[in-house]
């Protein structure tokens, strides 16, 4: 009897620890289960990661390729209009030197016939002498005029003026899409002014006039410049 009590116990024994063992692998078995599904799921996750990087990577290219060509059409267009009105304010570095030449001879010619100190004097007393000098600033003068180096030089300068006129419309022409619509505006003015004169002026202020105009509109042109080309000062 206690031969088939202890099998019977030693049964119940084998069958409990054979379900504790089921049990234990089927915990284990769930923990797998449960750790191989976090196992996919990231492996997805990275996966989707790693796609959207791509995508972000590829539109971040684009976007530094975008703005990498901007810049370099930036860069090109500053070159051109540096360039454009380096060539404007060269040819009208000559325009000036004619103007300038033109109202020094004017100024001239009024000084030794109407503001000469001979013509200023009251005094009696020192006319002769204020007389004699003004007879050998004239002579010098006369003498100015008549040389061939100063009609030379004259020549010169009107020659540089007119090719440079017609040189910087031209400039203003082929470089319109670059540079502000106000320098040809400014080139146009000037023209004209140079090229005109005014029935209610007398000779001082028309030669007044040109001076004045060459002047304020290379200030302008240079104000203009200093905006286009972003230039502080």
């Amino acid at each position: 009897v206690m031969f088939l009590f202890d099998n019977e116990g030693y049964m119940d024994y084998i069958e409990g620890l054979f379900l504790g063992v089921l049990a234990a692998i089927g915990g284990l078995l769930g923990s797998y289960t449960k750790e191989k599904g976090k196992n996919v799921a990231t492996k997805e996750d990275f996966s989707m990661l790693q796609e959207q990087l791509s995508r972000n990577t590829v539109v971040v290219e684009g976007i530094k390729a975008e703005l990498g060509e901007k810049a370099w059409i930036t860069q090109q267009v500053w070159v051109k209009k540096q360039e454009a009105y380096d060539a404007i304010f060269e040819l009208l570095f000559h325009v000036k030197r004619y103007v300038d030449h033109q109202v020094i001879a004017f100024e001239e010619f009024e000084y030794i016939n109407k503001y000469h100190p001979y013509f200023q004097i009251y005094d009696k007393e020192h006319e002769v002498h204020f007389k004699q000098m003004w007879e050998k600033d004239k002579k010098e003068y006369e003498e100015w005029v008549k040389d061939p180096e100063g009609k030379d030089v004259a020549r010169d300068l009107k020659g540089k003026y007119d090719v440079a006129m017609l040189e910087l419309l031209k400039v203003v022409e082929l470089k319109a899409i670059y540079i502000s619509p106000d320098v040809s505006s400014e080139i146009d003015r000037l023209r004209i002014e140079l090229q005109q004169t005014h029935e209610y002026e007398g000779w001082d202020e028309h030669f007044s006039r040109l001076s004045s105009e060459m002047d304020e509109t290379i200030i302008r042109l240079r104000d203009i410049s200093r905006i286009e080309l972003k230039i502080e000062t």
